[in-house]
């Protein structure tokens, strides 16, 4: 390609041309400048090489599927501090792959920006609900009936935001392709990651929460810090509505036959109450956005005695 000629010179965004065993043929002036790439020195390198840590795995991953199987893919990537959405592409000839086309778009927000938010506002939202509660309990007598639809008037809206938020959070937790370009992670860490978010509201609630652990598990394939803050999401809902003296259990396990870990969350009420059932408006759909693409699976069981159970079967790395 002659590089002088080429258009791809005058693009603003980067672009990265490779051949079919994954080295370097050409980057334009966006590519070396964003990715720090000193000009002339790109040729004949690895393309995988020319980025860091986990950038490196997903680009190496992307390169042997699209010369592999001559698919498009796209997936997401952070590196230097920037996030971009990338495309990458076969380069035919005559029915023969002859290289690959990177193509890197800058993202407008960072679904790590979207997750912190989601995290970041979670808390004051609880303690605003928490709040209202109080208010509508103590709002009684005769000329308490204006503030009394104040209270629930903004009970409505804490609804309506937490609904809101958990749509950006669910929305950045899930990407097309990510599967493919998706880290490993410890269940364990996840786990424990989401018993010391709730504790504090589910002991506040007067719920018993419980985690039961084997010493070890083998790494996952996916993302523990979306799939934290998806169970986190479903844990704190179902600490927020079941009765008081409920009982939460976070078990994990390992299904070796299967070649799957399995993760639950179990519901048991009180003597006199009862848990919510499997018709439930609660359906643990963000924890099914979050797993799907790396082949998980969420399920929900309930028993008269031993409560309801939702599982979540993720394949091991």
């Amino acid at each position: 390609m002659n590089e002088s000629r080429s258009l791809l010179t005058f693009l603003p965004v980067p672009v990265a041309v490779g051949d079919p065993d994954g080295c370097a043929v050409y980057v334009n002036p966006a590519f070396e400048s964003r990715f720090e790439v000193e000009p002339g020195v790109v040729r004949g390198r690895p393309l995988a090489e020319l980025f860091d840590g986990g950038g490196r795995e997903a680009v190496l991953g992307a390169t042997a599927r699209v010369c592999g199987e001559g698919c498009e893919m796209r997936f997401r990537l952070r590196e230097r501090e920037r996030g971009y959405a990338v495309v990458a592409a076969p380069i035919r000839a005559e029915d023969q792959i002859v290289g690959l086309l990177f193509l890197f778009w800058d993202e407008v927000v960072s679904e790590e920006r979207l997750l912190s938010f989601g995290r970041e506002i979670a808390r004051p939202l609880d303690d605003l609900e928490q709040c209202l509660d109080a208010l509508l309990e103590q709002t009684g007598g005769r000329r308490a009936e204006r503030f009394r639809s104040q209270v629930e008037d903004g009970m409505r809206s804490v609804v309506r935001i937490r609904k809101w938020t958990d749509e950006i959070t669910a929305e950045a937790s899930y990407s097309e392709g990510a599967a493919d370009a998706a880290p490993e992670f410890d269940a364990l860490a996840a786990v424990q990651a989401v018993m010391d978010a709730v504790s504090d509201d589910a002991g506040a609630a007067g719920h018993a929460l419980d985690v039961l652990l084997p010493p070890g598990l083998p790494p996952l394939r996916g993302d523990g810090d979306r799939l934290s803050v998806a169970i986190e999401a479903f844990v704190r809902g179902r600490v927020s509505a079941a009765a008081r003296g409920t009982a939460f259990t976070l078990t994990a396990k390992l299904l070796e036959s299967e070649g799957c870990v399995l993760l639950s969350v179990t519901e048991v009420a009180p003597p006199g109450a009862s848990s919510f059932s499997l018709n439930d408006d609660a359906p643990p759909g963000d924890l099914e956005r979050v797993i799907a693409p790396w082949g998980g699976a969420v399920g929900r069981v309930a028993d008269p005695v031993a409560g309801v159970t939702t599982t979540l079967r993720l394949p091991t790395a």
